[in-house]
């Protein structure tokens, strides 16, 4: 009864609390949404699906806020009688009939469920967990969980999609919508959890639990028992002796139990060619160590002090005896008789083996790289944190990895032994929802690792200071489990790729830890999507090299490294909470990723944003300038005129229209029917009512012919030049004509109806008569410039050489334009680093904007206030002639595949 008032009373303060904020949502929602939509950093397309979100929110918000209380009192009511499966109030379960709280995997599995949630969850703070230890207090339990909180941030989130859903808007709106509520409201989250602490407060009910130390021996036989793991439900219960850093079967030394001691008899009989010493010298030639025959090695761990050996026949947990393990037998997939090389060529989807004689673009110097220091051959095991039958994860102390007194070293058999407990465990929770052609095996138990075992930032250092390859640390549990060679292969693949990763200095070390911390979940996606290691398109591979190409990018210039540390935290965030199941979980999160890139590069400097607002004007003013060069053009075949006059019409005058069309339409349709009237004007007229009526005509086309020319802003003698030759046409129209057999102009009807379409109908352009006028792009970005006062560099002029030189100079042509390379596209993204070594130019520089049309791109140069902009055509060219190189020659991956194959040439070129 005291649970039920307690409960009943928290209830009503945290209803009252939420259902007082959801009013306040509407206008807070609508002005974020119109800040949105005005956000220049947002698409047309974009802003349109914002507009039209933002008009059907008030039209619906009734309805919303009618059925987000009722979808809240039943969540409520079935939350209550779960929490903790102990307490069942009489009132609920006929009202919750026909809602489960749990039936919502179609939002449990979407990222923007789960930021909601976690953005709630975020907001909430202290005030959450203090709530979750009063529940864990009110119904008497030690174990506090958050999915037990029947007032947990899940609820809030779940009535907001719902009350959204049942109103059946277009999904697109419904997303916006759903997602600026979450963001609106989350603000309130605090206030509602103090009001439910408060009320809990008020019945006695205090945010502190009792520390009890439970003594409960258990037998050696039980702990190597494969019995699932007591308390395996919801929360990850039946991992909680993982996360304390004690594993079944360990015992410390001090306790009088026999431990596993790595030491066997010398091996140094083993040949040169064995599987195991090729695969080491591999790992000592990609840390940059002399090739050497390793001394034989150990197959379990040590501990830190001096440790009894085991009987050899003692087998943990199904795992064969010591007796029958090889020393130094190597993995099944390398046999001794392939090549090193060709088998990861064919692993990586790599085709042609460098050639001895062939440059290798990875030699030294190319790519700056931290060799990994091995521990000295008489170290102890204990200050190394690379031994395979180690387990270290976040719930260790920072001193793990040092030789202390309290650190308990697991044999790498009984780590197996657990991770198959898990499986085990795993399979038997799966067996009635996943079909039986599916694995419970690696895969699982990766997702899990990754979730609970990954250590923090500090402890992902070992006792030398580097990162630590967790793959390679448990590689020998890990193999245990595969159930074939290929995935035994692909475990040593990627241990390999991250051994190699994780010292690339082109990496900031922040970023190389956060990539430490992925590694069973790139582990896990690999074994689940073979095409990872082979194709360089792979979702994953994209989103791992971009994030770490900006990372390096924004260590190098500086202004936007705060941000982006920021976004990428949050993204390693995201992927720590989900393993390789979550559905397109790179692929979202890399395309949220560039949107922020985009945005960061492009607005965080105030002259890099003016300048890209720049070139979009005048990209705007050209293409309206070639859209009216076209239609002029098409009227003006067949019409015999000076070409000197015809280039005048359809080069200058066109700039005269344009203008026009940006200021007062009335004056740009005068300008557009000046055309037909002054090619009439200039063609003999042989009557004498077109005599009188060019004369009376004349006034008025000179007239508005200064007025575009003043527009233009043309010099004085250059207007007048152009005034006299159209006077002395004038003068030879209007005498009669002594030739009868001349060919006569059109009257001026023919001649209008000839130019309706230019005069009177939309302008259109095809794209493959745009390069036709290229020469005025340039125009109208200096133009643009000019007009706001930006000191803006344009580099095209400064780079390029004049025609007449050598023969590889960089010139402009009046040629159609030639198609860019694919192969530089792909590489000019936002956020590339480059180096321009021209005669007039030499500077290190970054692209902030890439123009979507591939016309041009905005550069910040290193050491300059102002920024620069470099085309397109130019910048390929400058490619081509060597004149400019990506810092970054290659992603991520890409460098250490390759980096990798070299190092199994030089294994391969030693065996003997």
């Amino acid at each position: 009864m005291v649970a039920n008032e307690s409960l009943s009373s928290a209830r009503a303060e945290f209803t009252h609390a939420f259902n007082h904020a959801v009013p306040g949502i509407l206008p807070e929602a609508l002005e974020a949404l119109l800040t949105k939509a005005n956000y220049n950093g947002t698409s047309s397309a974009e802003k349109g699906r914002i507009v039209s979100a933002r008009s059907l929110l008030p039209e619906k918000w009734d309805a919303i806020s009618r059925a987000i209380p009722v979808h809240l009192v039943h969540l409520l009511d079935r939350s209550i009688t779960t929490a903790y499966s102990t307490f069942r109030p009489a009132s609920a379960l006929g009202q919750a009939t026909e809602l489960a709280l749990l039936d919502s995997s179609t939002f449990e599995t979407t990222l923007r469920f789960n930021e909601m949630t976690q953005n709630f969850r975020d907001k909430a703070g202290q005030g959450l967990l203090d709530l979750n230890i009063r529940i864990a207090v009110l119904f008497g339990q030690d174990d506090i969980r958050e999915r037990e909180n029947p007032f947990r941030p899940y609820l809030l989130a779940r009535c907001i999609f719902l009350a959204v859903e049942e109103q059946r808007l277009p999904k697109e709106s419904e997303a916006i919508i759903i997602e600026q509520l979450g963001e609106s409201i989350a603000g309130s989250m605090a206030t509602v959890y103090e009001a439910a602490n408060a009320a809990l407060e008020k019945q006695g009910i205090s945010a502190h639990l009792s520390l009890k130390i439970s003594k409960s021996p258990e037998s050696q036989t039980s702990r190597n028992s494969n019995t699932p793991a007591q308390g395996g439900g919801a929360g990850g219960q039946g991992y909680s002796t993982m996360q304390a850093g004690v594993f079944p079967g360990a015992q410390a030394a001090g306790q009088g139990h026999a431990q596993m001691q790595g030491a066997f008899p010398a091996a140094q009989q083993a040949s040169m060619v064995s599987p195991g010493v090729r695969l080491e010298q591999l790992f000592q030639t990609v840390r940059g160590k002399p090739l050497s025959l390793p001394p034989a090695t150990p197959i379990l761990a040590q501990s830190a002090g001096s440790m009894q050996t085991a009987p050899a026949s003692t087998s943990y947990a199904g795992m064969p005896s010591l007796d029958t393990q090889v020393v130094n037998a190597g993995p099944g997939w390398l046999k001794d008789a392939n090549a090193l090389g060709g088998i990861l060529r064919q692993a990586f989807g790599e085709t042609v083996a460098t050639s001895n004689g062939q440059r290798d673009k990875h030699a030294e110097g190319s790519i700056p790289f931290t060799a990994r220091e091995s521990a000295p051959a008489g170290a102890s095991n204990g200050g190394n944190q690379g031994n395979s039958g180690q387990f270290a994860h976040a719930g260790l102390p920072s001193s793990v990895g040092t030789a202390s007194a309290d650190l308990i070293q697991v044999p790498a058999a009984l780590v197996a032994s657990h991770l198959q407990n898990i499986e085990s465990h795993l399979k038997q929770r799966a067996e009635a929802q996943l079909p039986p052609e599916l694995s419970m095996g690696l895969g699982k138990v990766l997702g899990q690792m990754h979730k609970v075992m990954v250590p923090d930032s500090v402890a992902m250092k070992d006792g030398q200071g580097e990162i630590r390859n967790l793959i390679r640390e448990h590689k020998d549990a890990l193999h245990s489990l595969a159930k074939d060679t290929d995935e035994q292969m692909c475990i040593d693949l990627v241990a390999m790729l991250f051994e190699v990763m994780l010292c690339d200095e082109m990496v900031p070390i922040k970023m190389r830890i956060d990539l430490g911390r992925l590694q069973f979940l790139i582990l896990q996606l690999a074994l689940k999507e073979k095409n990872l290691l082979s194709d360089g398109k792979h979702p994953a591979r994209l989103l791992l090299n971009r994030i770490c190409s900006i990372a390096y990018s924004a260590e190098q210039i500086g202004d936007v490294e705060n941000h982006v540390a920021e976004e990428i935290a949050r993204i390693i965030k995201t992927l720590m909470r989900h393993d390789s199941e979550v559905p397109e979980l790179f692929s979202r999160i890399q395309n949220r990723f560039e949107t922020f890139v985009a945005r960061e590069l492009r607005t965080n400097d105030v002259h890099i944003r003016r300048t890209v607002k720049a070139m979009d004007e005048a990209e705007i003013r050209f293409m309206r300038f070639a859209c009216i060069a076209v239609a002029i053009s098409k009227a003006m075949p067949k019409v015999h005129v000076d070409p000197g006059f015809r280039s005048f019409l359809k080069t200058e005058w066109v700039k005269a229209i344009e203008v026009a069309e940006r200021t007062d339409a009335i004056l740009a349709r005068r300008y557009r029917l000046l055309v037909p009237d002054l090619l009439w004007s200039v063609f003999p007229k042989t009557e004498n009512e077109e005599r009188s009526l060019l004369s009376s005509m004349l006034p008025s086309m000179v007239g508005t012919l200064r007025h575009g020319l003043d527009l233009m802003e043309w010099e004085k003698a250059r207007q007048q030049k152009l005034l006299n030759w159209l006077a002395e046409a004038h003068s030879k129209a209007l005498r009669p004509s002594a030739d009868s057999k001349k060919p006569q102009g059109l009257s001026l009807p023919a001649m209008h109806e000839r130019f309706e379409q230019f005069t009177n109908q939309a302008d259109t352009v095809e794209h493959s008569e745009i390069h036709l006028y290229e020469f005025a792009r340039e125009y109208y970005q200096l133009a643009v410039l000019a007009e706001l006062g930006l000191r803006t560099r344009m580099l095209d002029k400064e780079v390029r050489k004049p025609p007449a030189t050598t023969d590889d100079a960089l010139t402009v042509t009046g040629a159609a334009e030639s198609s860019l390379n694919p192969a530089y596209l792909e590489r000019i993204v936002s956020g590339t680093l480059i180096d321009i070594k021209t005669d007039s130019v030499k500077a290190k520089a970054c692209l902030r904007w890439v123009d979507p049309y591939l016309n041009h791109v905005v550069l910040s140069l290193r050491g300059e206030e102002y920024p620069a902009v470099l085309s397109m055509r130019v910048f390929c060219e400058l490619l081509d002639f060597g004149k400019l190189r990506f810092v970054e020659e290659e992603p991520l991956f890409e460098r250490a595949i390759h980096i990798l194959l070299k190092s199994a040439d030089e294994v391969d070129n030693v065996r003997v």
